[in-house]
Parts: structure tokens; sequence; C-alpha cells
């Protein structure tokens, strides 16, 4: 089960892979008003989690479980 955070993250980074096409760490951390550092972190926990695919240096990329999550939050049906 995803913390508020980390549903947070998700839903920002769906909008903005949606407005652009991609999500960059810096990108969601203007988005959030956060550290990059606090970014890569959560990244990387969303990783583990199965909600999204991390490269480093080369982005990410929503799984179908993160994007479904994502698009629920978003859209406000949240479960």
């Amino acid at each position: 089960m995803p913390t508020p955070s980390m549903e947070d993250y998700l839903e920002r980074i769906y909008q903005l892979i949606d407005e652009k096409g991609y999500a960059r760490v810096s990108d969601i951390a203007d988005a959030l008003e956060v550290h990059p550092s606090s970014v890569t972190k959560m990244v990387q926990k969303l990783d583990a989690n199965e909600y999204l695919v991390y490269e480093k240096y080369r982005g990410l990329i929503l799984t179908a479980k993160g994007k479904k999550l994502a698009s629920d939050l978003f859209s406000g049906t949240n479960f």
C-alpha cells in the first residue's frame, strides 16, 4: 500500500509524463518543491514497489500498476 507521499509523487509524475512525455528528477523536484536527492530516494522506493522503472541518468517510466494508481489519483477516484 503506497504512503500519501508516494501517491503525491506518482500523481505528479503521471501529470508530467502526460504534459511533456517524460518526467525527469529535476522536473519532479521543481513541481513538488523538494530537493532532487529526495526525489531520487522516493523514485527508488517506487521502483522497489514496482510502481515505476527507474534507471539512473536515463529517466523513469510508470509500470501498469503505477499508471493505474496515478490515473485513479489524478482523476479523483482513489480506490
